[in-house]
């Protein structure tokens, strides 16, 4: 059987988090919020492979966690990134596929939070 961690890594690679980065970028300059329209996501970290890779991490709790860089006039700095999987993302990455069309649409922020006191980002996938 091949080890869960494996394909999670190969979803959540460089290329999926520099797609995610620039998606959040899209959607922040799409708010009506006057503070976020002008921040943006300059990265967000690779995941680290341990033990929140594994099958039953992803199918029980369904969340990742990594850190971004935001940079902008208010709000700049490294924030802590909860990413949640929804089941287009739970069961891609479990296959080890591109998750990228489980990326909300980046017209709205529907499916982010913020926090810019605290330094910290909650990140919705389908």
């Amino acid at each position: 059987m091949t080890d869960q961690r494996i394909n999670v890594q190969a979803s959540f690679n460089g290329d999926f988090c520099m797609e995610l980065g620039y998606h959040l970028g899209r959607a922040l300059e799409n708010s009506d919020d006057n503070v976020l329209k002008y921040i943006g996501c300059d990265w967000i970290d690779t995941p680290i492979i341990n033990e929140q890779f594994t099958s039953r991490n992803i199918a029980s709790i369904k969340q990742i966690f990594t850190k971004a860089q935001i940079i902008g006039d208010y709000g700049a700095g490294r924030y802590n990134v909860i990413i949640k999987l929804g089941r287009c993302a739970r069961r891609k990455a479990l296959k080890g596929l591109n998750i990228e069309s489980c990326l909300p649409d980046a017209e709205s922020l529907d499916w982010v939070e913020i926090d810019l006191e605290n330094l910290w980002i909650e990140i919705r996938l389908n």
